[in-house]
C-alpha cells in the first residue's frame, strides 16, 4: 500500500517570490537613492578617517533599528521603512558634511529633487506576487458579498451568477493613505494565493474611493483620515458578519460591561446605584477606549489573521489531505 501524500501546503514564507515581488522601478529607485553619500564619501580624499568610518555604519544603524521598530513580514513594507531612513540620512549628510566631503550645495538640492521626483512618479505599488485577491466595488460588494438584490434587472442579467450564500468572503476594506493598511493589504494577498479556494474567498474595497462611499455609509464606516473604523477586516458568510479585526463596536461594549462587572465583584458590597445619564458618557469613553486599544493591539501578521478568520478550516485545507 502506497504511503498517503500530504496535499497542505505549507504557510508561504514572507521571501516567496521575492525577486517577482520587488521587481518594480519604485524599488530600483529608492535603493538607488541610498547609496549617492557612501559613493562620495569612497571617491572623496578629503574626508578623515573618523568621519569615514562614522559615515558608512551610521547606514547599517539605520537599517536595524528600522527593521526591528517596523514589525512587518512583509519586505515589501521593510524596504520602504529602511530606504526612508537611509535617504533621509543621505539628504543630512550632503548638506552637513558638504565642506568636510569637498562638495558644494547643489549636490544637496540635486538629491532632494531627484527623491521627490521618485516619490511623485513612482509611488509604491501593490503586491506584485501570485495573488487570487478581488478589487471589488460598492455594487459589487452588496450583491455578492451582502447577498442584497442588484439595483437593476440590468446588472442582474449581465453576470448570469447567483452569489453562493455559504460561500465565505474576507474583505479588506482599505484606505490607501494608511502604511497599515497597505501592509496588511500585502499580507491578505499572499495568504489568498494560499488560502483561496470554491469555499474561501479574498476581496478587496477601497473605502476612500467616491464610487465606495455609499457603501462604507450603509455599514456605518467612517472613511476619512482620522477615521478609526479603517482599516478593517470582516469575513463574511451568507450577508452577514461572523468575525471582524479589530473589535467591533459590539466587541468592545462587550469586554466593557465584563470589566465593570469583575469591578463591581471586587468591590464586595459595594452599594450599586441606578445608571445616569454621566455614566452613560462614561460608557461611550470607555467603548471609544476600548476600540482604540484594539487597534493599537491589533495583530496583523499572517499567523494572527489565519488564527482569526480561521482560514485553514473555511478553505477546506485542513480536512484535504485527512488519511482515510
Amino acid at each position: 500500500m502506497q504511503p498517503v501524500t500530504s496535499t497542505t501546503p505549507e504557510r508561504l514564507p514572507p521571501t516567496t517570490h521575492l525577486a517577482q515581488r520587488l521587481n518594480h522601478p519604485h524599488y530600483y529607485a529608492n535603493s538607488a537613492l541610498c547609496l549617492p553619500l557612501p559613493a562620495v564619501l569612497v571617491s572623496s580624499s578629503r574626508a578623515s578617517t573618523a568621519l569615514t568610518t562614522a559615515l558608512l555604519a551610521t547606514p547599517v544603524l539605520l537599517s536595524l533599528s528600522a527593521a526591528l521598530r517596523k514589525r512587518s513580514e512583509n519586505l515589501e513594507t521593510l524596504h520602504a521603512s529602511t530606504t526612508s531612513q537611509l535617504r533621509l540620512f543621505n539628504l543630512c549628510g550632503l548638506f552637513f558634511c558638504r565642506k568636510p566631503l569637498g562638495i558644494s550645495g547643489w549636490w544637496t538640492l540635486a538629491y532632494l529633487s531627484a527623491w521627490l521626483a521618485v516619490s511623485f512618479f513612482l509611488p509604491q505599488p501593490d503586491y506584485l506576487g501570485p495573488s487570487k485577491m478581488r478589487a471589488l466595488n460598492g455594487e459589487e460588494f452588496e450583491t455578492q458579498i451582502l447577498l442584497l438584490p442588484p439595483t437593476s434587472t440590468f446588472s442582474s442579467d449581465s453576470t448570469g451568477a447567483t452569489p453562493s450564500p455559504t460561500l465565505a468572503h474576507l474583505v479588506h476594506f482599505h484606505v490607501p493613505h494608511s502604511s497599515t493598511s497597505r501592509d496588511l493589504q500585502m499580507t491578505l494577498s499572499r495568504l489568498s494565493a494560499q488560502y483561496a479556494s470554491p469555499s474561501l474567498s479574498f476581496s478587496v474595497l477601497d473605502a476612500s474611493a467616491d464610487e465606495n462611499q455609499g457603501a462604507c455609509y450603509d455599514l456605518g464606516l467612517a472613511t476619512g483620515p482620522t477615521s478609526r473604523d479603517v482599516p478593517l477586516v470582516r469575513l463574511y458568510v451568507g450577508g452577514k458578519v461572523r468575525a471582524e479585526a479589530p473589535a467591533s463596536e459590539g466587541e468592545a461594549r462587550r469586554a466593557v460591561r465584563r470589566r465593570r462587572l469583575a469591578e463591581k465583584k471586587a468591590r464586595k458590597g459595594g452599594r450599586a446605584s441606578e445608571e445616569s445619564e454621566e455614566d452613560e458618557s462614561e460608557d461611550e469613553r470607555e467603548v471609544e477606549q476600548e476600540r482604540a486599544l484594539s487597534r493599537y493591539r491589533w495583530d496583523t501578521s499572517a499567523a494572527a489573521i489565519e488564527r482569526t478568520f480561521k482560514l485553514r478550516e473555511r478553505s477546506g485545507l485542513a480536512t484535504a489531505a485527512a488519511p482515510s
